[in-house]
């Protein structure tokens, strides 16, 4: 409190004064309680005036920013104003924006142990790096042990670092435990013999039953190998559903996810697979009883799946909004479609040469079909935001967009754009698109595959950004949780720094300027989800949302940009440490 003063100021007019002044100031004026940070240096994110010392705020509302505090005077005069210097030592930066992740899929994996081949930590646990089978095996068993679970559920496996993993390996390793391994990309389930006794669908025709459906490609589920991934995977996800949303880990999921955000200075994210996992009713009650709290200092646009959205999609939105609009969860004319498969599986869809062993990727929706969901949401006055790893499945993303008609006020978005050609990025410049970005792919990849799947040229230029940074592309960058860390200033160092996890630098023509990687986690990440009005930088009238650093990142550096610590964020004008 010894940082903080109470300033009461009087508002005296002059006798003389201008009668219109005069006039002006007749009544109660607006904002009558107001708050004013004082900062070391506060970076807005907006070109005309990039830097201020002070920002006052009011009913969460950001009134305006000033270099002394004196030339606030048009914001304290008459008003009872605080001036909290707490943060005298510090940089504000605007709340990061993280315009893509999964909070079910959040929910679901935090309570549970990662064994993946890079370290994490998460809010209460740390997990070490793994890499290697004798190693992955070894603490699959010890988790193992450590667990009670009736169904055991880990996830990270990656068989380029853990080697081949399938239904008799894990019975080898687990002959009398129910146990589910998730892959690293979260596409792909393996199930021992006795889990899928447990699920219900232990015998092959039962196994085939549950996964003959519409909608589901029948190869994606198979009972001799025990895998199960792309479009069976949410069948599968369904039957986990009892042992991975228990009331129990459901809170703990929740606690963790908000704790997550506050620790990484996120205060706004969109949900890009919202109703994908427990349908639109059930998520959007769910996800209310957390972001309509007081104590979560964030909200999350809500992006659905596209067959989710039944009939008319403008009236299935106003019905939703209707019924769950809320200040922090909210609807918008956003859709989710599916192009091309996983890129930590190397599903991706791959243009010639292809993959170096022969395999070929795999489609979420077959280009045909995919064209009639991309016009339908379309023509209904939709924003597209399309997933797509590989470079074929680009080119059927870029021609159909090619083949739309050309309206005003609609944005497309290329969601991850794992590997993409020069040639591709001149066409993504050209049609105006925006990209929402996953650079972990590069910080976790690049070596593998460039010995695996892709050849050393190919892996080294995935993610390429700096490309799409020269074409003036507008540019997001997301976790996509559980598939890097929710920490923008890590995403940040990724793709300003191209370090694989070997420690090598990957197509230093493809790292992103310092001044763009910010961008891309601040006001660049809030125009690719449509939000860029309202938050993504400091400037009068948007919400009165920063994120509090220990130092400046413009000082750091790109080098030192996942060191920097997020102290807390200030949420629509209120404090809340991150710890």
């Amino acid at each position: 409190m010894r940082f903080i003063s109470r300033l009461w100021v009087m508002v005296v007019l002059a006798m003389g004064g201008a009668p219109a002044l005069a006039e002006e100031t007749k009544g109660p004026l607006p904002y009558a309680e107001v708050t004013i940070y004082e900062a070391a240096k506060i970076i807005t994110m907006e070109p005309g005036y990039p830097e201020a010392r002070f920002v006052a705020t009011a009913d969460g509302l950001i009134l305006g920013l000033a270099q002394e505090l004196d030339e606030l005077d048009a914001w304290t005069r008459g008003r009872a104003v605080t001036v909290n210097r707490e943060f005298v030592d510090h940089v504000l930066m605007p709340g990061f924006v993280e315009p893509h992740i999964h909070p079910m899929q959040t929910i679901m994996m935090l309570p549970i142990p990662f064994i993946s081949p890079e370290s994490w930590e998460l809010p209460g646990k740390s997990y070490p790096a793994i890499r290697g089978k004798e190693a992955y095996e070894k603490r699959l068993r010890e988790v193992l042990a450590e667990s009670d679970d009736k169904l055991f559920i880990t996830w990270g496996h990656h068989k380029l670092f853990h080697g081949d993993m399938d239904k008799a390996e894990l019975d080898r390793i687990a002959p009398d435990r129910p146990v589910v391994i998730w892959q690293r990309s979260f596409h792909e389930i393996i199930v021992n013999t006795p889990a899928l006794d447990l699920l219900g669908i232990g015998t092959e025709a039962e196994f085939v039953a549950e996964f003959n459906k519409p909608g589901i490609d029948p190869t994606h589920a198979d009972f001799a190998s025990g895998v199960i991934h792309e479009t069976a995977l949410f069948n599968g996800v369904e039957k986990l559903q009892p042992y991975l949303f228990s009331a129990e880990k459901t809170q703990q999921g929740l606690a963790e996810m908000r704790q997550m955000m506050l620790e990484n200075g996120v205060t706004t994210s969109a949900d890009l697979a919202f109703g994908g996992f427990g349908g639109p009713e059930a998520e959007s009650r769910l996800f209310k009883s957390l972001y309509d709290q007081p104590t979560t200092p964030s909200r999350i646009l809500a992006i659905p799946v596209a067959p989710l959205v039944t009939g008319d999609p403008n009236v299935w939105l106003k019905d939703m909004k209707a019924k769950y609009d809320s200040a922090k969860f909210f609807f918008s004319n956003r859709v989710k479609l599916f192009a091309d498969g996983a890129f930590f599986a190397q599903y991706m869809q791959m243009n010639p040469p292809g993959y170096s062993d022969g395999h070929e990727g795999k489609w979420l929706t077959e280009p045909d079909e995919l064209l009639k969901q991309t016009e339908r949401f379309w023509d209904a006055g939709w924003n597209l935001h399309t997933h797509v790893n590989g470079d074929k499945g680009l080119d059927v993303v870029l021609g159909i967009t090619e083949q739309l008609t050309p309206r005003n006020g609609q944005d497309i978005v290329m969601e991850h754009l794992g590997y993409s050609t020069e040639a591709q990025n001149r066409r993504i410049g050209q049609l105006g698109l925006f990209v929402s970005a996953q650079p972990n792919y590069i910080r976790i990849l690049g070596d593998a595959y460039a010995k695996t799947g892709l050849g050393p040229d190919r892996a080294a230029q995935m993610s390429r950004l700096g490309s799409l940074e020269r074409k003036n592309v507008p540019l997001g960058l997301h976790s996509d949780f559980n598939m890097a860390p929710i920490n923008p200033l890590y995403l940040a160092w990724v793709a300003s720094n191209r370090i694989s996890l070997d420690g090598n630098v990957k197509a230093p023509k493809e790292r992103l300027s310092l001044d763009k990687a910010l961008r891309a986690i601040t006001i660049e990440a809030a125009q690719v989800i449509g939000m860029d009005d309202q938050v993504g930088s400091i400037a009068t009238g948007k919400k009165a949302d920063f994120t509090v650093l220990d130092r400046n990142p413009h000082d750091a550096g790109a080098a030192g940009l996942r060191n920097i610590r997020v102290q807390g964020v200030i949420f629509e004008g209120r404090w809340f440490p991150a710890q």
